[in-house]
């Protein structure tokens, strides 16, 4: 059952980022349809980025350290906009 719900999570997690990174940048959603070749080619892109011994199986440690990678990525995000605000603030 847990592996059931990781495996879900992991899905759910490739497939929103493929949306995202649909050839409009990292968070944004692409404008129009998306075809399922396209939407397959980004996940596989992902995968691909994530299986750092390229053995075709991303084993816990890669999900965890893409996982550790992803947060690291949303932190500076939310770092550079909080300092953004404060600076707009300040004015």
């Amino acid at each position: 059952m847990r592996n059931s719900i990781l495996l879900a999570v992991f899905a759910a997690t490739l497939a929103g980022t493929a949306m995202a990174d649909h050839g409009h940048g990292h968070g944004k959603m692409p404008r129009g349809d998306v075809s399922k070749a396209d939407f397959l080619q980004r996940m596989e892109q992902r995968f691909d980025a994530m299986d750092s011994n390229k053995d075709g199986v991303l084993s816990e440690a890669e999900r965890k350290a893409a996982h550790e990678k992803m947060r690291g990525m949303r932190e500076e995000k939310r770092k550079a906009r909080m300092a953004s605000k404060a600076s707009a603030v300040n004015k």
